[in-house]
């Protein structure tokens, strides 16, 4: 398959759009009147994340803002596939590093918060156009009896390899946003989403081996790292919704099929089927 240029700047599942102004401006617009909030929301969060001081990690600075756009520096690298179909050993190991450099720096200091409420509300709001509805109340009802409590931190909010580009030598995180629970967690559970789950790479079809065992790689470097938050229920829990959340902006049958498919392979779900024996659509 063909990676074009085109495939940089097409709209995310928000629906903002990107314009390459010039040789150095980006310029993003807000998807609606009723986004231009959360737009500002994504500014406010990319210049806090400008002024950090991170090895082998930057983001585009912020140049202008308005009501439903703002311009940013536009950063000449490469997509995830670009950079991973021909990734060296070491480029790999590059990665790595740098996202240990990220979760170790966000993770370094927090307090532990209650967001029990938070998660209720958010599954309640899923369930209207969800097909996992059954699945959904199983994880509401499991909440109630739970409490989730998590690391309290600052968090790209949308950390997945669409969102990251590729330098030999540098990684620029772009598109952040506001996030339901903050907490480093939200952005191993999307980390998680492409490397574990493959998402990225199934929703656009790059099918390739290579690709796979590299990803699998990576997470499983992650997953020892990071194993002590991993394995507790807020991670599972987290984890799921990141999936179910994904279902209001499928736009067809094939999108729904590898959706359906990774939400039976969330280590919930799979615990619910075992014991309700899963839901009928």
């Amino acid at each position: 398959m063909t990676y074009s240029i085109k495939n940089k700047f097409d709209g995310g599942l928000s629906g903002c759009k990107l314009e390459l102004l010039n040789n150095t401006t980006l310029r993003k617009y807000s998807s609606s009147p009723e986004y231009n909030s959360r737009l500002l929301k994504q500014v406010d969060k990319q210049n806090f994340f400008y002024n950090l001081i991170l090895r082998n990690i930057d983001t585009p600075k912020v140049l202008s803002v308005n009501q439903n756009s703002f311009d940013m520096d536009y950063v000449p690298a490469l997509s995830f596939y670009e950079f991973f179909s021909s990734a060296s050993v070491e480029n790999i190991e590059f990665v790595i590093e740098t996202l240990f450099g990220y979760f170790d720096f966000i993770s370094s200091r927090f307090r532990m918060v209650d967001v029990t409420d938070e998660i209720l509300n958010k599954l309640d709001s899923l369930i209207p156009r969800s097909h996992h509805k059954n699945f959904i109340r199983h994880l509401k009802k499991l909440v109630e009896e739970e409490s989730i409590v998590v690391p309290n931190t600052f968090c790209h909010g949308d950390l997945t390899f669409n969102n990251i580009l590729f330098h030999p030598n540098r990684l620029f995180f772009i598109d952040f946003l506001d996030s339901y629970v903050d907490s480093f967690l939200c952005d191993l559970v999307k980390i998680k989403q492409d490397l574990y789950y493959l998402w990225s790479l199934k929703i656009q079809n790059l099918s390739s081996v290579r690709m796979i065992q590299t990803y699998r790689y990576i997470w499983e470097k992650l997953e020892d790292r990071y194993g002590y938050y991993i394995e507790k229920i807020s991670f599972d829990v987290l984890d799921a919704i990141n999936i179910l959340r994904i279902e209001p902006y499928l736009t067809n049958s094939q999108q729904r099929i590898i959706l359906d498919k990774v939400v039976s392979s969330t280590k919930l779900y799979e615990e619910f089927n075992s014991s309700y024996g899963g839901e009928v659509f």
